[in-house]
Order: C-alpha cells, then structure tokens, then sequence
C-alpha cells in the first residue's frame, strides 16, 4: 500500500546535491562525544528492548507463569511500549534539557526489573507494564534527541544515519547475548544483571545526549 502512494511522486521527485562532504561530515561525527552519546544511547535502548521482546515470556515461565500468561504480558509490555514512545516526545519537548527525563525513565526500568527479578516486590503485571513505558519511552527519546540535538536539516540526517548504523549494530547483539548467558548459566538472574549493568551504561550516555547542546559538522 505504501508502494502505490510513493510511486506516483517518483516522477515529481528531483535529486538535491547535498551541501559539504560527506566524509568530513562523518569525520565531525565521529569525533564529536555528543554524537556518540546520541548514537549509544540509542544502541543501548535498543539492545535493552530487543533482549526484553526475545525473552520476556522465558523470563515470565522462569517465575512458574504458564506460557499463555507470559504471551500476555509480552503483549502489555508493548502496549505500554507504544504509550511511553508516544508521551515521552512530547514531554521532553517542552524542555531544552532532557536530563530529567532519561533519570525517570532509567528509574522505572531499574524498578521494574529488580521487580522482575525478586517475585515478592509485587504483581509481575505491574514490573511488565513499567519496562515496557520505559522502553518505549527510552526508544521516542532517542529519536527525538537526534533532532534536537543537530543545528540543521544536514546536520540530522547525518547525524541519525551514524546513531542508527551504530545503535542497530549494537543492538543486534543483545539478543544473542541474553541467550548465551542462559544456555551457560540457566539462570535469567544472569540477564537480568545485564540489562542492570545496560541501563547503567545507558544513563551515563543518555545524560550525556540530552544536556543542551549542537553537534556540529564543522
């Protein structure tokens, strides 16, 4: 469907040669610390939420769930998902500094899975709901920051091409490790330690991303 609507503006579209060069604007990225911040936080969100939708329902049968529970409790981690993608936008847009916000997001998914870990906190439906608006938030967040941080349209479109070439590649990897540590250990406390020790690493970068600041290409 999506096709058929592009296809008649193919013939109306002119190619624009974009402004600068390519590689020292990839040469500014590259050693600008705001665009890495912006890149790995986007890469940590990432890995975080595709090791979460591989192995929730695992996770969720671990505690004794039958595996139609774990089914739905996937489910409400990405309802609450789609809320915290769409609400926290518009939250950090009526800030300059989105610090604040990358510390209440952090908070909730800490929460959440000390929640997940230790099954007497509370109910698990309430610790699912909570990761699931944090990541989501986390993920809405990340591509907000690319916009706001960059001084230009050139600037944007660079600078989302190197978060997303860098945070997709780093994020494919959380699943694969997440599983790895199970098969070695059979003990998802495991990989909840490293979503822990992710959401550490990612507060640091996403403190760094949301102060602000331009990335600049010159």
């Amino acid at each position: 469907m999506a096709l058929l609507l592009w296809l008649p503006q193919v013939s109306r579209s002119k190619y624009v040669r974009p402004p600068g060069s390519y590689k020292q604007a990839m040469k500014a990225l590259l050693a600008s610390r705001l665009a890495w911040n912006v890149a790995l936080f986007m890469g940590l969100q990432s890995l975080a939420y595709y090791v979460v939708l591989a192995w929730l329902p695992d996770m969720i049968q671990g505690r004794g769930e039958d595996a139609v529970f774990a089914g739905w409790m996937l489910s409400l981690s990405q309802a609450t998902g789609v809320l915290g993608s769409l609400l926290t936008p518009l939250w950090a847009g009526k800030r300059p500094d989105q610090r604040s916000i990358i510390i209440t997001l952090i908070a909730l998914e800490v929460v959440a899975l000390f929640g997940l870990i230790f099954p007497g906190l509370g109910p698990v439906q309430l610790w699912v709901a909570m990761i699931g608006f944090s990541l989501g938030g986390a993920f809405g967040l990340s591509l907000y920051l690319i916009v706001v941080r960059s001084s230009n349209t050139e600037t944007a479109t660079k600078l989302s091409g190197m978060a997303q070439a860098i945070g997709y590649s780093l994020a494919a990897t959380g699943p694969f490790i997440a599983g790895s540590i199970f098969d070695l250990t059979a003990n998802w406390n495991y990989v909840f330690a490293l979503l822990l020790a992710v959401a550490a690493i990612k507060l640091y970068t996403g403190l760094g991303a949301a102060r602000p600041e331009m990335v600049s290409l010159e």
